[in-house]
């Protein structure tokens, strides 16, 4: 009898999910038609500059410092819940990292959810890092670096290098990175009250869009339940009050149980990616410098 009850509310719920699931989608591909129309990024400094070209069909941008013969270079993967995000939204922390990193930083335009789904990102990431090695950059010279969704992104591009046999970047950075897409991080609930910005019903709908119908706990859509062991050195910030806090912390003790190199950063009071703020915060700079070194440290340049 009460199989009989709920199966109709079930039915129900799931109809509603739907419904929410398209109309974020909606939602999604209207804010980036607008933000294509926009422009949200502003002119490269004067001491920067930007080659643009295709790769695997998408726009990539090479921003590196001006009168440099840097040989260091650092794969970025914006973040924006797979679904946002784009060259623009990102060019002002992407030109940051090249001026502290000295290094030319290599942006793409990745493939997003809805339209696209995993691995669309994911293949195209690939494909960045591919082109880096296509023009004789060598593995010591490279390091990725990801933020929230694009976090989770690089994680899931190390794997991927390491299940082809590839040799691994040299360093990783990740900014308050996503890398359990099934949302069962105790601070997503911990955090809900601190956060301004993300919570679990924005997250979950943004995970079901990019699964492509996956599980949400399969390694291929939550890196952070896949195979870690021999991964590059990887540099975490994230901020204490945040809801992703927790999946930084468990990648970190999961890649530490493993032998691996894996350094957390936690600031207090600080939104989802801060770093984004580079230009008016002095805490976001602050961190931008800190992730540099590790960089310039662990990367032949």
């Amino acid at each position: 009898m009460w199989n009989n009850m709920l199966w109709p509310l079930a039915a129900m719920q799931q109809g509603v999910d739907l419904v929410n699931r398209q109309m974020l989608a909606n939602q999604c591909r209207l804010l980036r038609d607008y933000l294509d129309e926009f422009k949200a990024g502003g002119r490269l400094p004067h001491d920067m500059e930007v080659t643009t070209f295709l790769i695997n069909g998408r726009d990539a941008e090479l921003i590196s410092p001006k009168g440099s013969d840097t040989q260091r270079y650092v794969l970025y993967l914006h973040g924006g819940g797979f679904a946002l995000g784009s060259l623009d939204t990102h060019r002002d922390l992407v030109t940051a990292f090249a001026r502290h990193s000295d290094a030319r930083v290599l942006a793409i335009d990745y493939r997003l959810a809805p339209d696209y789904p995993w691995p669309a990102g994911l293949d195209d990431s690939y494909a960045a890092y591919q082109w880096l090695v296509d023009q004789g950059v060598t593995s010591d010279r490279i390091a990725i670096c990801g933020d929230s969704a694009g976090g989770g992104l690089a994680v899931s591009l190390l794997q991927k290098l390491s299940q082809k046999k590839l040799s691994q970047p040299a360093a990783c950075v990740l900014l308050s990175p996503w890398v359990d897409l099934s949302c069962s991080s105790p601070s997503i609930d911990l955090n809900a009250a601190t956060d301004p910005i993300l919570n679990r019903v924005q997250m979950h709908a943004f995970a079901e869009l990019y699964a492509n119908k996956l599980p949400l706990t399969s390694p291929e859509i939550s890196p952070l339940f896949g195979d870690l062991y021999g991964l590059a050195p990887l540099h975490i910030q994230v901020s204490s009050q945040e809801i992703l806090r927790d999946d930084a912390r468990r990648l970190v003790e999961a890649i530490q149980k493993q032998g691996g190199r894996a350094e957390i950063i936690e600031t207090p009071w600080m939104p989802h990616v801060w770093q984004l703020l580079y230009r008016y915060l002095p805490q976001a700079a602050a961190s931008v410098r800190q992730a540099s070194r590790f960089i310039k440290l662990l990367t032949a340049g």
